[in-house]
């Protein structure tokens, strides 16, 4: 089984949520920042544009 990641675009981001666009779909979904940033690490997602992951302090 080839592991695909899904390519999003980051619409809008707030302390707990990041809205995503899926460009392949062309849908919107609000995703919580721990599962969306866990989801990145994993390589589910592909982010399109600029975005960095935030790092603990």
């Amino acid at each position: 089984m080839v592991n695909r990641s899904i390519r999003v675009k980051i619409l809008k981001e707030t302390s707990k949520t990041v809205t995503i666009r899926f460009m392949t779909l062309n849908r919107k979904m609000p995703v919580p920042r721990q599962e969306f940033e866990k989801r990145v690490e994993n390589g589910l997602y592909e982010i399109v544009g600029d975005y960095e992951l935030e790092e603990d302090k």
